[in-house]
């Protein structure tokens, strides 16, 4: 019995094995019922549930990329995470703290503002916030300050002023109704030594903190590192006093911040001075009278330029400008002071002694005539051709009568005039 057992398995074996490959292919253009995309309820679900993941998978190698360094590459990583996830409030946080890191101030107010309505317990980032904003505002004001002092320039040259003294540098530089407080203001940066008490008692421990490259705070007493730079110190000891309130039973905790060592504020002098080098000071900023001063210019000194550093415009202002020497001297702006440049005008007409002769600051009309050895018979009329920076002449003509009787001002003469003498 077990042979006829045996047997019988062996021919019903073929027909099993030849039903398997049947079952297995299939024409492509049939796909199987059970290849088709899902047509319950739960189909739209699906996306979102891997967009998630997606983003988190993002999320974290974002994070790695940060931890390295890796700033701009984590930004854009951040910035996926968020793409699939809108309301990825740690994505909108970390993408925040990388334009932080890179400066990039208008975009890391902007997500670090976004993440912390997601996610408003986060304390560091609140804190970063705070810097952004100010570093942020800091750029504004450096930027309207370039535009102000381009769009001064720019009017000087165009105008065809025939009547007033030269007054580019003057323009360009005078002092805006603010500047008075930056006179009067430090705000901290990288390098810069605090002096760091908590209380009146007295303590074994320094006191003096250097404030980090990264422009930190790093003291023991804090939840964690203080973005100080941009800060006064006023708001420096208030924001350590709210991080002690915060976290022990101190109503009001006693915090004093004092700059020991001013580090971050330089210039640079060079030139004609008795003491050329790195200066530092202790304002955001200082009128470049007092600059020159401190340097001691040489004898033959008569013109400094000033480079500055935030929009990267040079200022050429004559040391007998006094003026425009109130002009405020920024951190990180440099100052070559230079020998005085011979300026001319040139005289023709109906004067004895015509030609080029040397200019003078505050020269005027009639004083450009008498250096001209005067009027060479009765002449009426004098014709002024000026520049008018574009490399056009403009021609002003003023009647002598009227100048010698006072009734019209006497004009002032600027480098480069071509004065004529008419009947």
């Amino acid at each position: 019995m077990f042979r006829r057992l045996f047997f019988g398995a062996l021919l019903l074996l073929p027909g099993s094995l030849s039903a398997q490959p049947q079952a297995q292919v299939e024409p492509i253009s049939r796909p199987r019922r059970t290849q088709t995309a899902p047509t319950d309820s739960n189909h739209s679900h699906t996306k979102p549930v891997n967009a998630d993941a997606e983003a988190k998978r993002l999320y974290k190698a974002g994070t790695r990329y940060g931890h390295a360094g890796l700033y701009l590459q984590a930004a854009e990583v951040f910035e996926q995470a968020i793409k699939l996830k809108p309301d990825y409030g740690e994505a909108y946080l970390s993408l925040g703290h990388a334009y932080y890191d890179l400066s990039q101030w208008q975009l890391s107010v902007k997500n670090l503002e976004k993440g912390l309505a997601l996610k408003p317990g986060d304390k560091d980032s609140r804190r970063r916030l705070a810097h952004a904003q100010s570093m942020l505002q800091q750029e504004r004001l450096s930027r309207k300050d370039a535009e102000d002092a381009a769009s001064s320039v720019g009017s000087s040259k165009s105008s065809p002023a025939t009547d007033s003294p030269a007054t580019d540098s003057k323009t360009a530089t005078q002092p805006r109704a603010d500047d008075e407080n930056l006179t009067k203001l430090y705000r901290v940066g990288p390098g810069d030594v605090l002096d760091v008490r908590l209380t009146d008692a007295a303590s074994s421990q320094s006191t003096l903190f250097t404030v980090t490259a990264a422009g930190l705070l790093e003291h023991p007493s804090l939840s964690a590192p203080l973005a100080c730079a941009g800060l006064t110190v006023d708001e420096i000891a208030s924001r350590i006093g709210q991080d002690l309130k915060e976290r022990s039973s101190i109503k009001n905790p006693k915090v004093s911040v004092a700059v020991q060592e001013y580090i971050s504020h330089t210039i640079l002098v060079s030139g004609l001075v008795k003491e050329p080098g790195t200066k530092s000071f202790k304002r955001e900023g200082i009128p470049l009278y007092v600059v020159v001063a401190d340097a001691q210019t040489l004898p033959e000194a008569g013109r400094v330029s000033v480079l500055r550093n935030t929009s990267n415009e040079t200022f050429m202002i004559d040391l007998l400008d006094t003026p425009a020497l109130n002009m405020l001297v920024r951190p990180g702006d440099v100052i070559n002071v230079l020998a005085r440049q011979n300026q001319f005008f040139y005289m023709s007409g109906q004067v004895k002694s015509p030609g080029e002769k040397t200019f003078h600051r505050g020269l005027t009309l009639t004083q450009a005539i008498i250096a001209a050895g005067g009027l060479s018979k009765d002449a009426k009329e004098a014709q002024v051709a000026r520049d008018n920076g574009k490399g056009f002449l403009m021609v002003t003509r003023y009647k002598l009568r009227e100048i010698d009787s006072g009734k019209v001002r006497d004009p002032a003469i600027q480098p480069g005039d071509r004065i004529t003498i008419r009947d």
